[in-house]
């Protein structure tokens, strides 16, 4: 599921391999309707709709490709990819970039106005993935990773030695892009960016 950035639609993928897009409207008592669907070759297993593009959906399919799907016209298409198998995906504050999250460990980033891609070799496949003043990513090892746009690591959080701490799932960014939550097995770790230092600290974990 995901939410459009005026949150006056949803887009589900369905187990039929087709998107369809609900038009929810603003208030409670408004009449939802279908607006848009999108039928893929694969199954969608995650999908983004970019901050600033109410009318494009970004889809990531089991067959590995990134593929935008455009409100307007109804059409989508493939806008990169590799073929290893998309477990999460996420876009950038500013709606112009977006990371895929691979089973084969790598994030790919891509720029949707100007087509400029890179990768990020993870160290572990990214299940958990999220984009705000860094890119989040973590996985099965114990550990968080943020990274800067270049691909560079700007700073790790390591668990692997906690018994506790199993795999990491998910994770989002608040409006800002400044505090990030991430989900384990039973717990939720809460990060804040200090930008003085400039550093990111775990605030609590609940």
């Amino acid at each position: 599921m995901a939410f459009s950035p005026d949150n006056q639609k949803l887009a589900i993928a369905q187990s039929d391999n087709i998107v369809f897009i609900y038009k929810l409207g603003m208030e409670w008592g408004e009449k939802k309707s279908i607006c848009n669907k999108f039928q893929q070759n694969s199954s969608v297993t995650c999908m983004t709709w970019p901050n600033e593009r109410h009318g494009d959906l970004v889809m990531g399919l089991a067959e590995g490709k990134i593929k935008l799907g455009n409100l307007k016209s109804n059409k989508s298409q493939s806008i990169y990819g590799s073929d290893s198998f998309v477990v999460s995906i996420s876009s950038s504050p500013n709606g112009q970039w977006v990371c895929s999250g691979h089973l084969d460990g790598s994030i790919l980033t891509f720029n949707i106005e100007t087509k400029a891609k890179s990768k990020i070799q993870h160290s572990t496949i990214p299940y958990a993935l999220a984009w705000g003043s860094h890119i989040l990513a973590g996985g099965n090892d114990g550990k968080v990773h943020f990274y800067e746009q270049t691909g560079d690591c700007f700073q790790r959080f390591d668990y692997s030695k906690d018994e506790k701490v199993k795999e990491f799932t998910c994770a989002s960014f608040n409006a800002t892009g400044e505090t990030a939550i991430v989900g384990n097995f039973n717990r939720f770790y809460v990060y804040n960016f200090n930008s003085k230092r400039p550093q990111w600290d775990e605030i609590c974990c609940k």
